[in-house]
């Protein structure tokens, strides 16, 4: 099966279009979701593939067996490593099953259905309700289970740069026999893990508080015993399958609902489908596509716009169709590593790997030297923990507090502090429509005349129609008073009795989905009433004999031909093609003398009127969404939208904000080519806008993207939109989205402002920089030391540094760094998302290691050759040692003003002011150290001679402008600095 592009004709995009057609699945819900490469795949590509015969086809055989050992043996040691992929094949399987009883059920006539619940038309009486109830058990899903505070802190316990350091602490303690080190690393954990769990915990708590804010209850009926009902309210939770419950609007079906009464039953799916617009329900049986479009069958958590009717509850909690997302939510296929998750391994494999090679070279060199392989042992030991930036947890998890903070400011709950640092890496945005980049709330945007110009007189009459329709106002009645009373032409308090203005109702035709249109009959203060109809566009122009042309001020009424009819009708699947929602308009004179004793009927009455104009509908965009695209651009971050909405629909608002449209696919077409791996990895890759998608397929096409390399964020408030939350590097929700959305999001927005999601990409790409400059820093500054090492062991008959000063020379360091997650970041830095890299990091340490080295030899030269400081088990040592400590502190400390920035410090950029007083501290400490007790009796330092000074400064000197260079040399060939 192949697909192609090809131009629309109407509009500037582009579609996939299945050039060889295969039936789409009974249910039209996508089993996309499949994991690649399983047993089912294969089946499906041999099929139609030509026999081999003899030698050929074992060959073939064993070399695909080969091919599949090999990467099953890839996928089994990046699970270990890394984590597994979700996959949803089981849960695609149940959502099947589930579509397919709906679909059974919706055939059945009312008496069968009540037959098969064994209810009535009023209900089940109290008893069998209870019955039903330990039967069936309560109506809830299971929602998102908070976690204890154990658990919490276990998590933090485990995670991997802990370990390493717990690993480093043990070592320290049995190994090398250094207790200070051990409760050093002991103190870091600590501090490390409860500052994370802290913020996890006032996250999880406001969280709790937001979800637990109501009890909701329902309407249910029950048998009084007379042959009549009684209506009671419940606890939804208390909803059983059996219940018969009695519709209006506002209400929230508990379950899922068969239809057996309905009148202008108008219900919302827009948080099951994306469709900005209700849709009609009705007792009729019907086998459409979609199971969403089954017209008697309503699913749990949807609602009543408008109308009225009776329903039987033909399942609940577990058993309904949205139990299908849920239960996939909380099972274990969903438990994934994010792209933070991973590259926090990758680095923590890199630093382990990196010593474990280092360390025993280390320990052979110095064993050689000194004679004493046990000592070497001892300081290969110290070299192992020195190697490992001791402060990498705190630093890490200081910055995402930090960030949870600033968020909070901008009232954001942040539920999972791993998602701050997430979001500065995502580098595509994948979006639901309706609510989160629309206002989830339809407006009138237009009022056309038959000349297609904005007329104030149409809305008039549309406004009076709306008005005076004693029904149950819909969401488009509601838009077209809205946009009346927003107009400064148009009368909308009729309580006044000025001449010409006061009109009163004479009857009404309501609306019907036989007629699809709605009439009213107003009596003005003049001599004569008028039938004022607006619905359908097609139903209506069916009863227009005339069409009222607006000229200069002046109307004329002209005759509606077969051409004006099919004039108007193009101008309709115009504005349709553009994502319009189109109502038609009409009136129609009633002279005084008839009203007199009339009775009005819609076969004598509604006929012959003059169409007046179009009215048009949408769901617009929010306020600041434009700007929020732009800044996306700005930022580069891609935008995908993901809807279950109209594919018209959707390009109309992409268009509107601003995002690309050359690219458009819908859900069926994405189903026909779902076991073409190449082909889809490739659409999704390049397509911008998704239309008519069903939850699993959102899932796919974020798992899809993430296969592709891309770390994703997706953005959305249904339940349609839960499973891709999940499945994203970084799910963002609101705080008015559906308890499902919610539940799987790491972001909740507390105001629906997309401009701060902007900010949680900007600060999450601050936390970012400020904890890679510590890795970078800490861990090239460490290999210099151990590069150093090594050179001084092959070289000098005494330990260059002890393993105590080397530990001294890491705290003051690591202290000074406490201050990075305040520090600035490079506004260039933030306009572009940064991944994890290890490789980077190695590179990183490649380069900027052995430039300090470079100096720590210029240091031992001196030292060596010009003090003469030479001879073991003297005060030389001492001197040497001390000498070494002072080079090595003040460049490792204030080289970080060098590697935070791109730019040259403190000339074209400053640090923030904790970390210059935080530097210049630990600095001033440092040259302190050898003239305290401390330095003397613990660490045997001695101060150094004043003629050392000269040689300390020029080595500072020197070992920034070549950092300076080194710099711009690596960013010539890398493209890239931090």
């Amino acid at each position: 099966m192949r697909s192609h592009l090809s131009a629309r004709s109407s509009q500037d995009e582009k579609r996939v279009v299945i050039t060889e057609k295969t039936p789409l699945s009974t249910s039209s819900i996508s089993s996309s979701s499949l994991s690649y490469g399983s047993a089912e795949d294969d089946v499906l590509v041999s099929i139609g593939a030509p026999h081999i015969h003899g030698d050929a086809a074992s060959i073939r055989s064993s070399a695909s067996h080969k091919t599949s050992l090999m990467k099953d043996l890839k996928t089994w040691i990046h699970t270990v490593l890394f984590g597994k992929t979700a996959n949803l094949s089981k849960s695609s399987e149940e959502e099947r099953r589930v579509a397919a009883s709906l679909r059974e059920l919706a055939s059945l006539d009312v008496d069968n259905i009540l037959k098969r619940f064994d209810t009535g038309f009023n209900g089940i009486n109290p008893a069998e309700a209870s019955e039903r109830l330990a039967k069936y058990g309560k109506n809830e899903l299971s929602s998102a289970v908070l976690k204890p505070w154990y658990v919490i802190v276990f998590q933090g316990l485990i995670h991997p740069f802990n370990v390493l350091l717990m690993i480093l602490g043990i070592l320290a303690i049995t190994v090398a026999e250094d207790p200070t080190t051990f409760y050093f690393v002991l103190a870091m954990v600590i501090l490390s893990v409860g500052l994370r769990s802290y913020e996890e915990l006032k996250s999880q708590k406001s969280f709790k508080s937001m979800r637990d804010l109501i009890e909701p209850l329902t309407r249910i009926l029950r048998p009084d015993g007379n042959g009549g009902f009684v209506e009671t309210e419940i606890p939804i939770a208390d909803v059983v399958p059996g219940d018969v419950l009695t519709l209006r609007p506002g209400d929230i079906f508990p379950g899922d609902v068969i239809l057996v009464e309905s009148k202008d039953l108008f219900v919302s799916q827009s948080s099951l489908t994306g469709e900005f617009l209700p849709v009609e329900k009705s007792t009729d049986v019907n086998d459409p596509d979609s199971i969403f479009d089954l017209s008697n069958i309503c699913f749990m958590s949807t609602s009543v716009v408008s109308g009225r009717g009776r329903a039987v509850v033909i399942s609940t909690g577990n058993s309904t169709y949205i139990s299908t997302i849920n239960s996939t939510l909380n099972s274990d296929s969903m438990e994934t590593r994010n792209s933070f998750d991973v590259g926090v391994r990758k680095v923590a494999y890199l630093l382990l790997g990196f010593g474990l090679v280092m360390v025993p070279i280390v320990i052979v060199v110095n064993g050689l030297t000194t004679g004493n392989f046990y000592e070497a042992v001892l300081f290969g030991m110290s070299v192992l923990i020195g190697l490992t930036p001791e402060m990498l947890p705190m630093i890490l998890n200081a910055n995402l507090a930090y960030g949870a903070s600033e968020m909070a400011k901008h009232k954001t709950i942040v539920r999972k502090l791993d998602a701050i640092q997430t979001m500065g890496v995502v580098d595509v945005i994948c979006s639901d429509k309706t609510g989160t980049l629309t206002q989830d709330d339809v407006v009138l945007t237009e009022h056309l005349d038959s000349s297609n110009v904005n007329n104030v007189h149409v809305l008039h009459y549309a406004f009076l129609n709306s008005h005076f329709s004693t029904g149950l106002k819909n969401v488009l009645d509601s838009a077209v008073i809205k946009a009346a009373e927003a107009s400064e032409h148009v009368k909308t308090d009729y309580g006044s009795s000025e001449k010409g203005q006061l009109y009163s109702l004479v009857d009404e035709f309501p609306f019907d989905f036989v007629r699809r249109r709605m009439s009213v009959v107003l009596k003005t203060s003049e001599t004569h009433a008028e039938l004022i109809c607006k619905g359908a566009v097609e139903e209506l122009l069916d009863i227009c004999v005339s069409v009222r042309e607006y000229s200069n001020g002046t109307s004329t009424d002209v005759e509606m031909s077969d051409e004006y009819r099919q004039k108007l009708l193009a101008k309709v699947a115009e504005l349709n093609g553009d994502g319009l929602r189109v109502l038609a308009v009409a009136t129609k004179a009633i002279p005084d003398k008839e009203l007199e004793g009339k009775d009005f009927s819609t076969d004598k009455d509604e006929i012959d009127l003059t169409f007046l104009g179009f009215l048009t509908f949408l769901d617009p965009p929010k306020d600041d969404c434009a700007a929020a695209i732009e800044d996306f651009k700005k930022y580069h971050v891609g935008i995908k939208v993901l809807t279950g909405d109209n594919l018209a629909v959707a390009c109309k608002v992409c268009k509107d904000v601003g995002i690309d449209t050359e690219y458009t696919i819908t859900g069926p077409e994405l189903e026909e080519i779902q076991d073409n791996e190449e082909e889809l990895n490739d659409i999704v890759e390049r397509t911008t806008v998704f239309a008519k998608l069903t939850p699993f397929q959102k899932f796919n096409i974020v798992n899809i993207l993430k296969k592709n390399g891309h770390t994703v964020g997706f953005l959305g408030d249904g339940i349609n939109d839960a499973l891709a939350l999940r499945g994203a590097d970084c799910g963002i929700s609101v705080d008015t989205a559906t308890p499902l959305a919610k539940d799987a999001a790491d972001f909740i927005l507390l105001e629906k402002s997309l401009h701060v999601i902007t900010q949680a990409i900007i600060r999450g790409r601050k936390t970012h920089a400020n904890t890679i400059k510590y890795i970078k820093m800490a861990a090239s500054s460490n290999f210099g030391n151990v590069f150093s090492v090594l050179i001084a062991s092959a070289w000098l008959p005494f330990q260059p540094m002890t393993g105590n000063q080397i530990l001294t020379q890491n705290l003051l360091y690591d202290i000074s760094q406490i201050a990075i997650p305040w520090d600035n970041v490079d506004d260039e830095y933030l306009l572009h998302p940064h991944q994890w890299s290890a490789d980077s990091i190695f590179k990183f340490m490649l380069y900027l290691g052995p430039l300090s080295s470079i100096f720590d030899v210029y240091t031992f030269v001196v030292l060596w050759f010009y003090f003469d400081f030479r001879m073991p088990f003297t005060d030389d040592v001492k001197y040497f040692q001390t000498c070494w400590f002072y080079v090595g502190l003040i460049t490792q400390t204030l080289i970080v003003h060098m590697i935070r920035t791109e730019k040259v410090p403190f000339i074209q950029r400053n640090p923030s002011w904790q970390l210059a007083l935080g530097t210049v501290s630990v600095v001033v400490v440092g040259i302190i150290i050898p003239f305290t007790p401390l330095g003397t009796s613990v660490l045997q330092m001695l101060p150094v001679p004043g003629m050392f000074y000269p040689f300390l400064i020029a080595a500072i000197v020197g070992y920034f402008v070549s950092t300076q260079i080194v710099k711009k040399i690596y960013m010539r060939r890398y493209k890239e600095w931090l």
